[in-house]
């Protein structure tokens, strides 16, 4: 993930309409240019309970916080299964397939300017997590979630 890297610039209807550099978020806001695409997934185990990593102090968006087991930008030119799985390769160091994410529910933009796509993955296992993205993690029910 670089702060420079290259998005699809979409519509109201989620249709590519140019490109935008993820550097320029800032511009994209103030000028009201569209939307861009974002992928989230929780890992979710046989408890019930979901992986939530923590993020690093760098990061721009919610240093420190609680955060998606991944989640991440979609690139120019990917679909959402795709950057799901680029994503999750990069944070987590899994290699899945479509088969292994369930579909959940794509948001529409609200207060941010994304379309956001979710999805779940079932496994009882820990990933060993990027250290560039994620300085701890705990699994966690929904209730302590909240």
């Amino acid at each position: 993930m670089h702060d420079d890297e290259l998005l699809d610039l979409v519509n109201d209807k989620d249709e590519v309409i140019g490109t935008i550099r993820r550097s320029e978020y800032d511009k994209l806001t103030s000028e009201k240019l569209g939307y861009i695409r974002a992928v989230e997934m929780f890992i979710q185990n046989d408890e019930g309970k979901l992986w939530v990593p923590q993020r690093t102090a760098h990061k721009r968006i919610a240093p420190n916080g609680l955060d998606y087991s991944m989640g991440g930008h979609v690139s120019a030119g990917e679909d959402y299964m795709t950057s799901a799985l680029r994503e999750i390769q990069e944070e987590l160091n899994l290699d899945l397939t479509a088969s292994d994410l369930k579909f959940i529910k794509k948001f529409s933009p609200t207060d941010t300017p994304y379309f956001r796509t979710f999805y779940l993955y079932h496994s009882n296992g820990t990933p060993k997590f990027n250290p560039d993205d994620f300085v701890a993690a705990y699994w966690l029910s929904p209730h302590e979630l909240l």
